[in-house]
């Protein structure tokens, strides 16, 4: 009979096998290729606000997110921190320098505390090789991601202020967020400076506009933690400028 030490590490791989196979790319994989890519793989724990790669780095590791939320931004010439993507669980980041061989575009920093799995960029891009289905997939993943930061460009330089801020928290909310007593609780603590680094919003333009949402009842502040009260009137908000400014 197996030990428990051997239980434990066979309950863990069926979890995380489970975990990955309900993500987008991987779950296209065969199980035994799946299997053989999680031999070349390794689960990392980051506490919050802990660095994982910088811009600049070598890239050969994807990473996979199995629990947590992980920021990956940019700083700008003048020092302002840009915030490209929010990956979290089901997401993948960290493809791109693997498949191009070049370093590291963003910084990757744990937003929460973070369960990744880590995946050997070479065997990541042979198991895609022989996948075309995974293959497609992580096409379609990168176009959906170019897609999503053409959006992003075009919000910061035509959109107003309630508008944009309206687009950040909607998709934050898309991204993970609970049912509560009073609306829909976001699960990302983010500062009033980390929202402004998604919207390109300034720190007192962001304090001003969701002051005027929470007195009209439209959402919820408590510290870092955010509740959307009224979701569809804040939908509203961000359609009907949208439509206005085109």
């Amino acid at each position: 009979m197996p030990d428990d030490a051997e239980a434990g590490r066979s309950s863990g791989k069926d979890a995380v096998l489970g975990l990955l196979g309900g993500q987008r790319v991987l779950r296209h994989l065969p199980m035994p290729e799946l299997e053989r890519l999680l031999a070349f793989s390794q689960v990392r724990q980051l506490r919050r606000r802990a660095h994982l790669f910088a811009a600049g780095d070598t890239g050969t590791t994807v990473y996979a997110v199995l629990g947590g939320y992980v920021k990956l931004s940019r700083a700008s010439p003048g020092g302002r921190e840009v915030v490209l993507d929010l990956a979290g669980p089901g997401s993948m980041f960290g493809e791109m320098a693997a498949l191009s061989g070049r370093r590291r575009s963003a910084d990757a920093v744990a937003l929460s505390a973070c369960r990744l799995l880590a995946i050997d960029g070479r065997q990541f891009m042979d198991a895609l090789r022989r996948s075309p289905d995974a293959m497609l997939a992580i096409i379609r993943m990168l176009s959906e991601r170019l897609t999503a930061t053409t959006e992003q460009m075009e919000n910061a330089l035509f959109l107003p202020t309630p508008a944009r801020l309206a687009r950040a928290l909607m998709r934050l909310a898309a991204l993970h967020s609970q049912p509560s007593r009073d609306g829909l609780a976001i699960d990302i603590a983010l500062s009033q400076r980390e929202l402004g680094d998604l919207t390109g919003l300034t720190r007192e333009s962001i304090n001003k506009q969701l002051a005027a949402w929470r007195d009209a009842q439209i959402i919820r502040l408590e510290g870092q933690h955010l509740t959307l009260t009224n979701a569809a009137t804040l939908q509203e908000i961000a359609e009907q400028l949208a439509e206005r400014d085109d």
